[in-house]
């Protein structure tokens, strides 16, 4: 994290030829001169976790101790994340995403204070340029589904965390369209076709078609076999033909049987970090960052161990401990945090609570 150290507003901005940027917009070119048709989405990096990627986890002490530096640096991102979405429209994007994970580790009133503003004005300049917008937000971000919304997006993305029927209910209030949240791990990756089909038909007979966009609920896992997505597709192009061969479809739990840590016994405490996967997720990267930040002060005497849910025996284990959101946190066993990244201070007071 380039401002771990200190709380600087930088001054440098993204150019065209940096990185891989060139690479990025030369694919959205042939992209949308080979498929015209096809609506091409894309993805910008929120401006808070951007702020993030630049602090580090300290951005979140920073919001009680810095409250105008943390103003400045998400003023800054949104800035550079609105000038890369302008590259994007120029090489062909025909709808803007702003996907920004770690509002769901944010409360509503420090969503007012560090991020309306900035999100206003990002949503109204894609409103300029006559281009759709979606607010992509990973995680639980149903406290924040209203504050979203008044930003004023097109769009608000969530995942399978998300009550979608309740989050439509006030999407719909605000005339904005919800997309969502087909379950990545167990259904698109670890599913059947026939899964994925039943889980888009029912979504649709829930929501209908009104202001309702079927997606997967974030990045659809690299590995999803590709059968999947088509069966999806199937669904949405000819329901009552696919609702028909499902008829008599029941689903199997193929989840293998787990034996669970004898947490009284251990010569340590464990900490388990369960996540989507630390290594796409930004959110349950910092939920395992700061485990990992947490213990090293206690050498063997603390386990951090990750739980992603790309794992079949790691969706055995959140069957078991009763986790219905992620990324979570648990301390020998003990559920401790839900979508809600502690501070290291936090963390280490109820490893020391379970070392007595």
């Amino acid at each position: 994290h380039p401002l771990e150290g200190e709380l600087v507003i930088p001054t440098r901005r993204i150019q065209k030829n940096d990185g891989r940027i060139p690479l990025i917009l030369d694919v959205m070119r042939r992209f949308k001169a080979a498929k015209p048709d096809i609506a091409m989405y894309g993805l910008v990096c929120g401006p808070f976790t951007l702020a993030s990627h630049l602090r580090g986890t300290n951005i979140f002490m920073d919001m009680y101790d810095d409250e105008d530096g943390v103003k400045a640096l998400v003023t800054y991102c949104e800035e550079v994340v609105r000038e890369v979405a302008d590259y994007y429209i120029e090489a062909g994007c025909d709808v803007i995403a702003a996907v920004d994970p770690l509002v769901s580790q944010i409360s509503p009133d420090m969503f007012e204070t560090f991020l309306s503003e900035p999100y206003t004005k990002f949503f109204a300049s894609m409103r300029e340029k006559g281009v759709p917008s979606s607010f992509f937000v990973c995680g639980d971000a149903t406290k924040n589904i209203e504050p979203m919304c008044l930003t004023k997006p097109d769009c608000i993305a969530i995942d399978e965390n998300v009550d979608i029927m309740e989050a439509k209910k006030i999407t719909d209030v605000h005339d904005i369209t919800i997309s969502g949240n087909l379950q990545l791990t167990i259904t698109m990756l670890l599913g059947t076709q026939q899964d994925n089909q039943k889980a888009a038909i029912e979504l649709m007979d829930k929501i209908g078609t009104h202001r309702f966009i079927l997606a997967p609920g974030c990045d659809v896992p690299f590995d999803a076999p590709a059968a999947n997505l088509i069966g999806v597709g199937q669904a949405v192009h000819n329901p009552e033909a696919v609702r028909k061969a499902l008829e008599n479809y029941v689903a199997k739990d193929n989840l293998p049987e787990i034996e669970m840590p004898d947490y009284v016994n251990l010569d340590h405490v464990l900490v388990e970090a369960v996540t989507i996967d630390s290594k796409t997720c930004a959110a349950c990267g910092y939920m395992v960052a700061t485990a990992n930040n947490a213990a090293k002060i206690y050498g063997d005497k603390v386990k951090v161990v990750e739980r992603s849910i790309m794992f079949p025996e790691n969706i055995a284990f959140v069957n078991k401990v009763g986790l219905t959101n992620l990324p979570s946190l648990l301390v020998n066993g003990v559920v401790k945090h839900i979508s809600l990244i502690p501070t290291v201070e936090k963390l280490r007071e109820e490893i020391e609570e379970a070392m007595r």
